[in-house]
């Protein structure tokens, strides 16, 4: 039998949000590999993949039945579709095809869902399908810091959302959203053409001035301070250009036995452990053996082809924002990490003058602009979208600035990092924000540090 859906003026829409792996899983092996497989065979000729699961099927089904001009859609859907890379070809059919009108965050520590049955970071997303013409638009983002409570509430959230022109990403200013006199959010916007092929970041923080400063240094390649006057440029390039990012974790199984005690010439840095995790030094804690006949398929030898991607610089692949201490660490020898990319520079005071500057307030907001979210401050840093983040061009520093960065590096390399909620009070990290400030010619960062502390997805806490 088969369901043709009519033409439509509104579609909304909560679909499933089941993960690739666990489609169709009351099925038995041999049917549902053969539905999984027919699944993917006609995602290939829509705007959808299967490894976000069914949310991007049941978006690009309904889209091409709205009708051009004023056909809406209003949808329910895991915070990952603004920024994870799976989720790329339904951003691509938003951009395209319809006019992205609003989009609503919940940064409410206490709900960061607006579904019942899940725990994932949501967003709704409202968009309108394009006439002919394509005239430039204004993308509205709001950013929850209360989620409502009941059918009420959220009635009179909207119309606050409604009555409240929004900020201008551009501009300067706040727009809050304010129930009985409390405030509940903001509301800014932007060009759609800010979107285009791109992250949405209008959810990745709270508030509007975060959010200016993040793109201001991810566009501009200019680090801005809320609060302060102007702004200073620094070089920025993608870390792919400086060096090769390591072997996804689930390769290591492929290559190694299990990690274990007993010396070996593979070192490995394992686990990120809070109390363990807190320096920008690290040394290893297990060593790896590769294994003679290789899991997956693989050829004799892919262990030492993985172990080919070792590093000094290692970067944070999980994000548990509200306990992570550092984001980037450096190790004397070469090792691998089953949860830290490796990062090949393969020049220590490059390495070490990229570490300063990832633990850095500026480096730390570029690192949270570009995360994908899971769940409101657990996330994580794809490879693809660490090799594409900016950060400081180390090859455009001059001798006397690069040494001294590196020298900052060792200055505070066995030196205690809080908590991320706590960096607005800790020593090390305020140190580390005067050194670069001062190399680099940049403002006071302490303003930033400040607001990057108390943003809800860092201290697990409501404004």
């Amino acid at each position: 039998m088969t369901a043709t859906l009519p033409p439509l003026d509104l579609a909304i829409m909560n679909p499933p949000f089941t993960r690739s792996n666990l489609l169709f899983g009351a099925l038995p092996p041999g049917e549902r590999r053969r539905v999984q497989a027919e699944l993917g065979s006609r995602l290939k000729t829509r705007k959808a993949s299967a490894t976000a699961g069914m949310g991007g099927a049941f978006v690009a089904t309904a889209a091409p039945r709205l009708r051009p001009g004023d056909g809406r859609m209003a949808l329910v859907l895991p915070a990952t579709v603004c920024t994870g890379r799976s989720w790329a070809p339904t951003r691509a059919l938003v951009e395209d095809d319809f006019a992205l009108d609003l989009v609503i965050a919940s940064h409410d520590p206490a709900r960061w869902h607006f579904s019942d049955s899940t725990d994932l970071s949501e967003a709704l997303l409202i968009a309108t399908r394009r006439a002919d013409t394509r005239a430039e638009r204004r993308t509205i983002f709001v950013n929850l810091w209360r989620n409502p409570d009941g059918v009420l509430d959220a009635h009179r959230m909207a119309q606050a959302v409604a009555e409240t022109p929004p900020a201008p990403l551009e501009g300067t200013g706040t727009a809050l959203l304010k129930v009985d006199g409390q405030a509940v959010g903001e509301a800014v916007s932007m060009p759609e053409s800010k979107l285009l092929g791109r992250k949405w970041a209008g959810v990745q923080f709270a508030r509007a001035d975060v959010t200016r400063a993040a793109l201001r240094l991810l566009d501009d390649g200019e680090v801005r301070v809320p609060g302060g006057a102007g702004a200073t440029g620094v070089p920025l390039c993608p870390l792919g250009e400086l060096g090769g990012v390591g072997p996804d974790r689930r390769r290591f199984s492929d290559g190694f036995d299990d990690p274990t005690d007993s010396v070996t010439a593979y070192p490995l840095v394992k686990g990120h452990e809070t109390e363990k995790r807190k320096f920008l030094t690290c040394e290893p804690d297990a060593w790896l053996a590769p294994l003679a006949r290789p899991r997956g398929g693989q050829k004799p030898g892919y262990g030492d082809h993985l172990w080919q991607s070792a590093s000094r610089l290692l970067v944070a692949e999980r994000l548990r924002l509200d306990t992570l201490r550092v984001v980037a660490m450096w190790s004397e020898r070469k090792v691998l990490s089953n949860v830290w990319w490796e990062i090949g520079v393969d020049d220590i005071p490059r390495e070490k003058a990229l570490a300063v500057w990832l633990n850095s307030s500026p480096g730390l907001l570029t690192i949270l602009a570009r995360r994908t979210t899971t769940e409101g401050g657990w996330g994580a840093m794809k490879k693809a979208d660490l090799a594409e983040l900016p950060v400081l061009d180390v090859r455009a520093l001059d001798d006397a600035r690069l040494e001294a960065l590196a020298d900052l590096f060792d200055e505070l390399a066995e030196a205690e990092f809080a908590r991320l909620p706590d960096m607005g009070d800790c020593y090390a990290r305020g140190r580390l924000d005067e050194g670069l400030a001062r190399i680099l010619g940049l403002p006071d960062l302490a303003p930033l540090r400040a607001l990057l502390a108390t943003e809800p997805v860092v201290s697990n806490r409501r404004l």
